[in-house]
């Protein structure tokens, strides 16, 4: 047997890890290659890490459909520093007879001579450095260098794979950009849903939102965060305002007899329209609650929020994205929505007519009568379109 052992932080996994998993799993005639994430790495200290399990969930939801790639926690489930050696060691101890091989960066072949026990890990394991075909020379001599002084065999592979860093993916996190390119669909989406590498401002509102809102209703809240960071970049909006405004659409969103209850119990003005239709409360006193206990002032944040239900004449592209983003994150599932998804990032203004329009049509359905303002806002973003297709 034929056996990988692929190490590093994960912090997290992304798309150029898994590139060079599968073409070493390719290239070397693997069996099986084992992804490690680092409890402890002793030449990466880092106290802001992520936690071990969160990055162990991670690394479980991309291979999760990865043919002959494996999570293991081995590392996380030992106490103290992660050494490779230790871990080599135990997988030579498991898999009797097995052919190991460790899969390296270049950077970590250029200090390999200060890990413990180096001549033991090349007496239990062939060591794999990946590294860039313009640097393929130095570390065929360096490798040879390694053999030399410890023994063993190190082979110096080329995987040109994507320029992917888990550094960037955190800092597009923080600042609100989008990383759907840089990271498995499921990581991206568990990132949002756990408000994983934000800001702590960002974390504490979702934490407070989490015991008003239903568990259902907070995944939905953090799916439109993903949604409208990527409408926002899409058509130039900011993006850190959309993150918020998204954050907070639905900060009131309660049962229609508590959120009457509440609004009465707090003194808000509802009219006899909303008592009729309670559904039409939230976004209105929503946006009043962003400002009085979230302390929001922007006002393009707040008229994002206030409107995101039923829109309004003149929407900002903000207000725009948000509404969209709402009614077509991940979780969402409708006739037709994957068209509408698809279209959402050529036009905004046909993507918000078509949930609009979706919107009405199961109001219909429900027995329910259209709100007049629906049809008002559906004409106005009917003319937006067809002034925009007359001017090109």
């Amino acid at each position: 047997m034929r056996l990988g052992i692929f190490g590093g932080t994960f912090d997290p996994v992304h798309l150029g890890h898994i590139w060079m998993a599968r073409a070493a799993r390719e290239e070397l005639c693997l069996d099986k290659l084992y992804m490690i994430p680092a409890s402890d790495p002793p030449h990466k200290p880092n106290s802001n890490r992520l936690s071990g399990s969160a990055r162990m969930r991670m690394l479980d939801i991309a291979l999760k459909n990865e043919d002959r790639i494996l999570p293991s926690d081995i590392e996380l489930k030992r106490p103290g520093k992660s050494y490779t050696y230790d871990t080599v060691l135990q997988f030579k101890r498991q898999y009797r007879g097995a052919e190991i091989f460790l899969i390296v960066g270049g950077d970590m072949l250029a200090c390999f001579d200060k890990w413990r026990d180096p001549a033991g890990i090349l007496g239990l394991a062939t060591l794999v450095a990946v590294t860039r075909p313009d640097e393929q020379r130095d570390m065929q001599m360096l490798a040879k260098t390694i053999e030399e002084c410890f023994g063993g065999r190190v082979i110096v592979s080329s995987f040109i794979g994507p320029d992917i860093s888990s550094t960037e993916v955190r800092r597009r996190m923080y600042e609100a950009e989008p990383v759907d390119t840089l990271v498995p669909r499921g990581v991206e989406l568990y990132m949002y849903e756990n408000a994983v590498y934000m800001p702590e401002s960002i974390i504490e509102i979702r934490s407070s939102l989490s015991g008003i809102l239903k568990s259902k209703r907070l995944a939905h809240t953090m799916l439109t965060v993903r949604e409208a960071v990527r409408l926002a970049a899409r058509y130039g909006v900011d993006t850190q305002k959309a993150r918020l405004a998204a954050l907070l659409h639905d900060c009131i969103k309660l049962p229609n007899r508590e959120l009457i209850a509440y609004a009465d119990e707090h003194c808000y003005d509802i009219s006899d329209e909303e008592r009729r239709s309670p559904y039409l409360i939230h976004a209105r006193l929503g946006a009043v609650i962003a400002m009085e206990k979230y302390g929001v002032t922007d006002s393009d944040v707040l008229r994002a929020i206030e409107n995101h239900t039923l829109g309004r004449v003149g929407m900002s592209l903000l207000d725009k994205v948000i509404y969209v983003a709402d009614k077509i994150e991940p979780s969402r599932d409708f006739e037709g929505i994957d068209d509408i998804r698809t279209i959402a990032y050529e036009d905004i203004n046909k993507a918000m007519l078509l949930v609009m329009q979706h919107s009405a049509d199961y109001t219909v359905a429900s027995g329910r009568a259209v709100n007049p303002s629906t049809k008002t806002v559906m004409e106005y973003i009917k003319n937006e379109i067809n002034l925009t297709e007359g001017s090109i």
